[in-house]
């Protein structure tokens, strides 16, 4: 069996083929919105050992399907609250034509990841646009984590 090390790699790998298609900011959000969901499946079946409905087309929605692991887990806190704020965003993207993803609420996604997001700003030019790449993947990767955990990766 490889280890949660190398398996993340694998997964993020898989997930930066697809973002790298990612033309704008709110496709990327889009694109890192549907990678989480399908984490949150794998997530939520690990942890309940059968899926009963909670995943698929006909289940649970991404809002509901973070509040269901926050219950049932012990995840990160924070993670959580990125979950929470990235699903914001991309409701904002999906239902508003035109949407432009305004500086607060980036910079709101982005303290989520504490001193990660302080680091983020270093490497990349202000707050912006610019930024959601990296946050969003820097979301991508704990999810990746917490979810490899969750599947019995060590």
């Amino acid at each position: 069996m490889n280890s949660i090390k190398e398996t993340r790699d694998k997964e993020l790998a898989a997930f930066e083929k697809e973002i790298s298609k990612a033309s704008d900011s709110i496709y990327g959000i889009l694109i890192c919105h549907l990678f989480i969901d399908h984490l949150l499946d794998r997530y939520i079946i690990a942890s309940t050992e059968k899926d009963v409905g909670f995943t698929g087309k006909n289940g649970l929605s991404f809002a509901n399907k973070v509040k269901l692991i926050s219950a049932i887990s012990n995840i990160n806190p924070q993670l959580i609250d990125s979950l929470k704020k990235l699903n914001a965003i991309r409701n904002d993207c999906a239902h508003e034509f035109g949407h432009e993803i305004p500086k607060e609420k980036i910079e709101k996604l982005g303290y989520t990841l504490g001193k990660d997001y302080k680091r983020i700003l270093k490497e990349y030019t202000g707050i912006g646009k610019g930024v959601i790449a990296p946050i969003s993947w820097n979301i991508c990767g704990q999810m990746v984590h917490a979810t490899l955990w969750q599947e019995g990766y060590r």
